[in-house]
């Protein structure tokens, strides 16, 4: 298991404790003497947009963000053990706040994850404002590819920490803001501006025809700007469906924008090709994918999938341990699956993180070289969102329809979904929780918060990092979210499963 460290040379501290220079991203990479020339030359805007996306990945996926912890803390995949802030997450009952400060082990956590999104913002905006400036990229033919690319780059990053955090600083090319915490804007207003860059993404690959390398996304193939268009309106519709941070919310999105976008969405798998170099996700790794000595799959969700297994490991050293399924009603129990007949989790810690079961499905990756082609989005993630957009626009036979001809009978070979709302829900629910293991980032945790099902007590969302607002010359304490003394609903839950 090899890894490239990523190196931040842009950080949002910087960005913002320069917002009020005119030229502001002119400066932002202020150690680098040939700042200057190299955003005057064509071809290294190239070489500095082709990384973007990597920079996008490495930080959706590394086991030193968000992914691992916000996977437990969803009831996704269970682990006791206090590597990248799961046992905290995961406490019963959740009443552990997250320790937003400096000094905690694993602040590093929200914080990697939050520079990471802005060092991809950052590079794409300084390359759009360079090329707004006068610098050509094959004489300007090559101006409308990159310029999509990193439209697109903006609009992912700003999604992300829209999705995961209760607000962030939006700042672009043509936009700076002052340094401090009260210019960070609410979780909204970021979605807002992402569904703005990758709507001129999509309208910049539809006005253009070109080719973005497969380098570029890590993908299997090359993207054609159609594909390009495709790929920005399935993260324009994830982010609509997965943002809201309760059920009040759920039902105000404006589903019909999230019809659009995923009607216009990616008809086929979006793959990237693993390589242990620069493309890897060790988050997977360590929630269980390949292994069986760190995470496994929550009982949960084994239970979604065999209603004859606990939905929950009681606490207790005489709960029984539940033998294997032999015909569960969703049959990827037995092709995604595997059983474990012991645990080796710390009973100390609680005996609720206890399971029989991990995701075996891309034991081909993590079970050998690390290296392999593995969904980063799933044709039937897209496929999801369409049903879900009908449903909640009252074409029930339109969402029946979809969902019956998807995964839950192909796969799962379950009885075909009835055409009623309750029914449907479930359904999407099962899918997003079973079929898309491993895939995307976090994507579990946005559907048990968006249905008031994450156990009470657990944060709906993280606040902005303790090394940014002390950056920021904020004084401790620093806010934070969760326990179920602050059970709200807004930012903590105030609902839950069980």
């Amino acid at each position: 298991m090899k890894k490239i460290k990523i190196i931040l040379t842009l950080s949002v501290a910087l960005l913002l404790a320069n917002g009020c220079k005119k030229d502001n991203l002119d400066v932002a990479n202020v150690n680098d003497p040939d700042f200057e020339k190299v955003y005057a030359n064509g071809d290294n805007l190239i070489s500095q947009a082709a990384s973007l996306y990597n920079t996008i990945f490495y930080n959706s996926h590394y086991e030193g963000g968000l992914q691992p912890m916000l996977a437990v803390a969803a009831d996704n995949s269970t682990c006791s053990y206090g590597n990248f802030g799961m046992r905290d997450m995961s406490w019963e009952p959740r009443d552990f706040a997250w320790t937003n400060t400096p000094a905690y082990t694993y602040n590093t956590q929200t914080n990697t994850y939050f520079n990471g999104q802005y060092a991809a913002i950052n590079t794409a905006s300084l390359i759009i404002k360079a090329i707004n400036n006068g610098t050509n990229i094959a004489g300007g033919a090559g101006n409308a590819r990159v310029k999509a690319y990193c439209r697109f780059i903006q609009g992912v990053g700003y999604a992300n920490l829209a999705l995961t955090f209760d607000r962030a600083f939006i700042v672009d090319e043509a936009s700076t803001v002052e340094g401090k915490l009260s210019s960070a804007v609410p979780y909204t207003a970021v979605a807002t501006a992402a569904l703005k860059y990758l709507d001129e993404a999509i309208a910049l690959s539809a006005a253009n025809s070109f080719t973005i390398p497969q380098a570029w996304l890590g993908s299997d193939a090359d993207y054609s700007s159609a594909k390009l268009a495709q790929l920005c309106n399935t993260y324009a519709a994830s982010l609509l469906a997965y943002l809201p941070r309760n059920k009040t919310q759920n039902a105000a999105v404006n589903w019909a924008k999230v019809k659009t976008y995923a009607d216009a969405g990616i008809t086929t798998d979006f793959n990237v090709v693993l390589d242990d170099n620069i493309w890897y996700d060790y988050s997977a790794y360590y929630l269980g994918a390949g292994n069986s000595t760190w995470g496994r799959t929550d009982m949960y969700v084994v239970h979604m999938m065999d209603s004859a297994q606990p939905a929950h490991w009681d606490d207790s050293a005489t709960f029984p341990a539940p033998p294997a399924s032999v015909n569960p009603q969703d049959k990827r129990l037995l092709s995604d699956f595997t059983y474990l007949s012991s645990n080796s989790f710390i009973a100390a810690r609680g005996y609720y993180h206890f399971s029989n079961y991990r995701n075996k499905r891309y034991d081909f990756i993590y079970a050998s070289t690390f290296t392999g082609i593995k969904p980063e989005i799933m044709k039937a993630e897209n496929d999801l969102l369409k049903a879900e957009a009908r449903l909640y626009l009252n074409d029930l036979a339109g969402a029946q329809t979809i969902i019956n001809a998807g995964t839950r009978v192909t796969r799962g070979q379950m009885t075909p979904a009835a055409a009623t709302t309750a029914a449907l829900v479930d359904a999407i629910h099962h899918e997003r929780c079973i079929e898309l293991i491993f895939t995307g980032a976090n994507i579990a945790f946005y559907e048990m918060r968006k249905l008031d099902l994450l156990q009470k007590g657990t944060p709906l969302q993280m606040p902005i990092p303790a090394k940014v607002m002390e950056n920021l010359g904020e004084s401790a304490p620093f806010y934070t979210f969760g326990t179920t003394a602050k059970a709200d609903g807004i930012g903590t839950s105030n609902a839950g499963w069980r």
